[in-house]
């Protein structure tokens, strides 16, 4: 049976593949509104494979900011699975970023998944945890101040830059921290500093796409029509020159006087899981780099 990948701008063929498979282990029905506001900018692609005129496989790419792409959505028809049809579409998603840098995002339990993306050139980077603070934590103060008194050598080699390669989450999607993208985000204020810890700061939305909240910054929200902005989110990605649990504290007190603060980090991080926060682990964050650049 011959398969033909291609790009597609028909929306309700992913949709009809999704819902088709919505009781299927790792189906993401969030894609499905995240497909159809997302449609709307010019760097997000779709790609379909069929057979016979039938949509048996999907997935989709962003191009990003700071020279990052980001790929997701990828599903498979149940009957055309271990036929090859997930490696086209990935590689066809691929093709379309030109950016030195491509993300996506795995279940660590999705073993068929991971042994895919694995096989492509994808390399895992770490396992994300997100903690999502609304009030003040009572222990911290601001004694130690903010600062943007911070240097590239300092977050280089900082608790957890390693450990996650340099990769960070801003407006929801990761992005690779290289010295020029650290000089960007300091010029504008989004590289911050409290005692021993170094803030990677993004200002973003909460948006509600029909019944579901999505996290987006103004990259994105700026080119998207149709969507309510729920409230505003301050994204912190914290690095450690040391273990101190309180100066991140005081960090998170100061960005609460802006809005509430996802703090967005590893899953193991020394600090961050010494405070009392509520946490949750999430995928595993996989990293694709084009040598050609």
């Amino acid at each position: 049976m011959n398969i033909a990948v291609k790009e597609s701008r028909d929306i309700d063929k992913v949709v009809r593949l999704f819902e088709q498979h919505k009781d299927s282990p790792f189906t993401y029905l969030t894609n499905i509104p995240l497909v159809k506001i997302l449609s709307q900018l010019e760097s997000f692609k779709i790609f379909v494979a069929e057979a016979d005129g039938e949509t048996v496989g999907c997935i989709y790419s962003l191009s990003y900011i700071y020279d990052c792409g980001y790929i997701g959505g990828l599903l498979v028809h149940k009957d055309f699975r271990s036929k090859g049809v997930g490696g086209r579409l990935l590689g066809a998603a691929l093709n379309s970023l030109n950016t030195r840098h491509v993300y996506l995002l795995v279940e660590e339990k999705n073993i068929a998944a991971l042994r895919l993306v694995e096989k492509t050139g994808f390399k895992s980077i770490y396992k994300g945890c997100r903690y999502i603070v609304s009030t003040p934590l009572n222990r911290a103060s601001l004694s130690q101040g903010i600062t943007s008194g911070c240097e590239w050598l300092h977050l280089k080699e900082s608790i957890g830059f390693k450990e996650r390669n340099g990769v960070v989450n801003i407006g929801h999607y990761p992005v690779k921290i290289m010295e020029k993208t650290f000089e960007e985000l300091r010029a504008n204020n989004k590289i911050l500093r409290c005692g021993s810890v170094i803030g990677v700061i993004e200002y973003s939305y909460e948006v509600t796409v029909g019944d579901r909240l999505y996290t987006f910054n103004d990259h994105i929200v700026r080119k998207l029509c149709g969507i309510g902005l729920a409230r505003r989110i301050v994204e912190l990605n914290p690095f450690y020159l040391e273990p101190r649990p309180l100066d991140l504290a005081s960090m998170i007190n100061h960005l609460l006087s802006i809005g509430e603060v996802y703090v967005k980090t590893y899953d193991g991080d020394p600090v961050a899981s010494k405070l009392p926060l509520t946490g949750r682990t999430g995928a595993l964050i996989m990293e694709y780099e084009k040598k050609a650049f």
